[in-house]
């Protein structure tokens, strides 16, 4: 007989959470209440560990975000009834693919399969090659070496990060997590806590990245140029 997984606990009489519902951000819950929210990396997919106000137990829920124009709309397209909450999330790409695992103690409870090239039609207006410059060191601003430069080039599901400055030479692998009409957000292949973002508007390009902002030490936004 195989053993049972001591995390994995049985089917809860819980009435809030459950495959396919649909829900908003905010919504009230009876039942459960929210102990933790993690985006995953993977476009669109997040997910809540939720515990049950009459016990100890504890509900893993995989969610994906839905178009909704004026509040953030999720549905749950998987759940696991858990003993405890003490569990980890990690990614690994397969190239097409991105798995993600559950785990405790480095056991695996499951896993899921996304295709990471699966990304909204209107994603592909953001495809092609930007410049960008940047102030590296304030105090520099009337030299040309205290200006640096940002080149971008995104294609369907990644993008290559390149920045040149006076002070630093680097280069990075993005891939795609989200993608909306106007924006388009990609993070660091190897630290997903590293984004860039992308926005769109009319026919103007503006860029942000936190990880610029942690090298100049503020938040900027800056222009960028498609090239045609």
């Amino acid at each position: 007989m195989p053993k049972t997984n001591k995390a994995i606990d049985k089917i809860s009489n819980q009435k809030d959470v459950y495959i396919g519902k649909e829900f908003f951000s905010g919504d009230e819950l009876n039942s459960v209440e929210t102990f933790r929210e993690q985006k995953t990396g993977i476009d669109s997919i997040s997910y809540s560990i939720y515990k049950e106000r009459t016990n100890n137990r504890y509900i893993f829920s995989l969610e994906r975000s839905l178009k909704s124009e004026d509040v953030e709309k999720y549905r749950i397209i998987d759940t696991i009834n858990l003993r405890f909450a003490d569990v980890s999330v990690s990614i690994d790409d397969l190239g097409s693919n991105e798995i993600l695992y559950l785990k405790s103690n480095e056991k695996l409870l499951k896993k899921w399969t996304f295709d990471k090239h699966k990304f909204p039609a209107s994603g592909n207006q953001f495809t092609g090659s930007y410049t960008g410059h940047f102030l590296r060191m304030k105090e520099e601003s009337g030299d040309a070496r205290g200006w640096g430069t940002i080149k971008i080039n995104v294609d369907n599901a990644s993008a290559n990060f390149q920045l040149d400055s006076y002070v630093e030479n680097v280069k990075k692998d993005l891939i795609r997590v989200k993608t909306q009409p106007s924006k388009i957000v990609f993070a660091d292949k190897e630290d997903r806590s590293l984004t860039l973002i992308i926005t769109k508007n009319s026919n103007k390009y503006i860029f942000k990245s936190n990880f610029i902002d942690q090298l100049v030490g503020t938040r900027e936004t800056y222009k960028l140029k498609k090239d045609l």
